[in-house]
């Protein structure tokens, strides 16, 4: 049973390596200007289910949205503003890369045009009604992936409380009644 909770620690540690953490902030190119002021920020750090949360849904609809190469700025203002955790923001963010984003935008335009047509939106200029398009799919897919995201959320939680107290009853039997 330890084995396993080592484990699990262990790779929880190496999926975070790469995102910034209060200690490591400092060596990222946009953020290091704002290293002190992110460390007296503890909810940009913290785990807990309303930070996680906010994260999960603000993450996921700023990935879509065209703002590639803006976005680690964007999320980090935006998880100081909505109070969520800083590190599951920026990783959100990495969704959309270089190999990604064009197939993430054309899929994001297409349901976009596809929700401007079910809304009834007159059209305006070629150039406006394709950024309301990519607007309108990035939201509405990144809305789909913040509900899969939460529910994954939920379950995890759910087998980390159920695996505790496996642990627990592992690790300290029950006492013995006279």
């Amino acid at each position: 049973m330890e084995n396993r909770w080592r484990q699990r620690r262990r790779r929880i540690r190496r999926w975070l390596k790469p995102l910034p953490r209060r200690a490591t902030i400092h060596r990222y190119p946009i953020l290091n200007r704002f290293t002190d002021f992110a460390r007296r920020r503890p909810y940009l750090w913290s785990f807990k289910d309303a930070s996680v949360v906010r994260a999960i849904y603000l993450g996921s609809l700023l990935a879509y949205l065209p703002t590639y190469g803006a976005q680690i700025l964007i999320a980090f203002i935006a998880a100081w503003f909505g109070r969520a955790n800083l590190t599951l923001m920026i990783g959100l963010q990495m969704i959309t890369n270089p190999l990604t984003a064009g197939p993430i935008y054309l899929a994001a335009y297409g349901i976009g045009t596809g929700l401007a047509g079910l809304l009834q939106l007159p059209p305006r200029h070629a150039v406006f009604d394709g950024a309301v398009a990519l607007v309108l799919g990035g939201l509405s897919l990144g809305l789909m992936t913040a509900v899969c995201l939460h529910g994954l959320w939920l379950f995890g939680r759910f087998e980390a409380r159920r695996f505790r107290r496996r642990r627990m009853a592992h690790v300290l039997p029950p006492k013995a009644e006279n």
